[in-house]
């Protein structure tokens, strides 16, 4: 009965989008002979973007959702600003269970111009709540995010425009921080330019907690750099923006997000970190990064998106670059200093489940997290006690991490300390669950508590 209605939800959905008729069509070659003139590929592509969307409609109405999948993934490639196969994608994956893929929907779409809008608006709870979360079995077990939050956020305002570093009180009223990757050559030299931040401004911004991160010399495409040319455009563009900041330089962000191999390979040799699907994926597979910003995406959806996190668990990075009004925008979807106030305002008010820092804060906690294991050692009816070991031969933490223990309802914590002789950080952070911050490995952690 569940894939009968399965499958009338999909033809459904299909109707609602628009039928079509055809099953033998090539794309690429239909739209070869137009590349002479802009105006007419565009318009050209358009046309055979819908016409793909329209197939995978009719690939659904046969029941066939591996071809509609490739149909509306070759609607995005070859013309990417209609929402429709977006919006078909998305509801395809998450109906199917496929929660991954349909959040790099999301990032890809981000990335271009449709209605983002209405591509976050199909993403409804009934069928999230279908798709199985995975729970630890184990009664110590180490929090997704630190302080047993339920989502993380890390923004990261691209390209570094002045506009950002006058935002940054804004931030800074709810206790927060963002990451700004900076392009070394487009900083300005004085504090009045009026486009791009100053070195004393972002100099001043780093003083104040925020990360500011290499993102090139000049901002050229990875995938046009090769051999020596990455001496400029990452390891120079590095010691450039340390000397002039006075802080280290952790995190590389690609131009674009665009990059080979080799760019990957030579951002790692001088950067612990890089915002890269991949490169993220492995240390947590519930990572999704989106723009956030432009005339499609609303408050609404940012809030949405955020409670989307909560529920399942996401780390999400928000990809923003400037902090403008609409009508004196230069950049690529920025948002206004009212979209930012009201968003920041919205994860307030959930702070006991959000989690915001910045990039290479949450990925230290995500990184210690994904090599760590936990021993325990005992575990009676009043105390415990357990050691972290890390696989990366660690004897000290970047930052600590929330160990969760699971106690009966109500009982009363006495006493956390470690071997070293320190006390500990520890509090009930559920009626049946004990928090604890660990900030060291190798290091027995003695947990005593009495109950009510």
């Amino acid at each position: 009965m569940a894939g009968v209605v399965f499958a009338m939800t999909l033809v459904a959905l299909g109707w609602i989008l628009g039928r079509h008729h055809d099953s033998d069509y090539n794309p690429y070659q239909v739209i070869k002979g137009y590349e002479g003139s802009r105006h007419a590929f565009l318009v050209k592509s358009a046309e055979v973007s819908v016409k793909m969307t329209d197939l995978a409609i009719e690939a659904l109405k046969n029941k066939d959702i591996k071809k509609a999948v490739e149909d509306c993934k070759t609607a995005i490639d070859i013309f990417p600003i209609d929402a429709k196969p977006y919006i078909l994608l998305t509801k395809l994956y998450l109906m199917t269970g496929q929660e991954r893929n349909m959040y790099d929907v999301l990032t890809l779409a981000g990335n271009s111009y449709p209605n983002f809008d209405n591509i976050v608006a199909i993403i409804d709870d009934e069928n999230l709540d279908k798709i199985p979360l995975e729970v630890p079995q184990d009664n110590v077990y180490l929090a997704n995010f630190s302080e047993d939050k339920s989502t993380a956020i890390s923004f990261m305002f691209d390209d570094g425009e002045a506009n950002v570093y006058h935002a940054l009180p804004t931030f800074e009223k709810y206790g927060y921080r963002a990451t700004i990757p900076v392009v070394a050559a487009f900083v300005a030299d004085k504090s009045n330019d009026p486009f791009w931040g100053s070195w004393a401004e972002w100099r001043d911004a780093a003083s104040r907690g925020f990360e500011i991160a290499n993102h090139s010399m000049f901002h050229r495409n990875s995938k046009d750099l090769h051999g020596s040319d990455f001496d400029v455009a990452i390891d120079q563009a590095r010691d450039v923006i340390a000397k002039n900041t006075g802080a280290s330089v952790t995190s590389y962000v690609f131009p674009h997000d665009s990059y080979t191999d080799e760019a990957v390979q030579r951002a790692l040799m001088t950067h612990k970190a890089i915002r890269t699907p991949a490169f993220l994926h492995a240390i947590y597979n519930r990572e999704v990064d989106v723009v956030i910003g432009g005339p499609h995406v609303s408050v609404e959806t940012g809030e949405r998106l955020v409670d989307i996190g909560i529920k399942r668990n996401l780390w999400l990075i928000a990809k923003c670059h400037g902090v403008t009004d609409r009508k004196t925008m230069r950049s690529f979807k920025s948002i206004t200093p009212e979209f930012l106030e009201s968003y920041l305002n919205y994860i307030h008010s959930k702070s006991d489940q959000v989690w915001v820092d910045t990039f290479y804060h949450v990925f230290e906690y995500m990184s210690e997290r994904a090599h760590t294991t936990i021993d325990t050692k005992s575990f009676t009816d009043h105390s415990m006690d357990f050691i972290l070991h890390s696989d990366q031969n660690q004897a000290t933490m970047a930052r600590p991490l929330t160990v969760i223990v699971k106690m009966p309802a109500g009982v009363k914590i006495e006493s956390a300390q470690s071997s070293g002789g320190h006390r500990l950080k520890a509090w009930a952070c559920a009626q049946d669950k004990v928090c604890v911050d660990v900030d060291a490995y190798d290091e027995n952690i003695h947990l005593q508590w009495s109950h009510p």
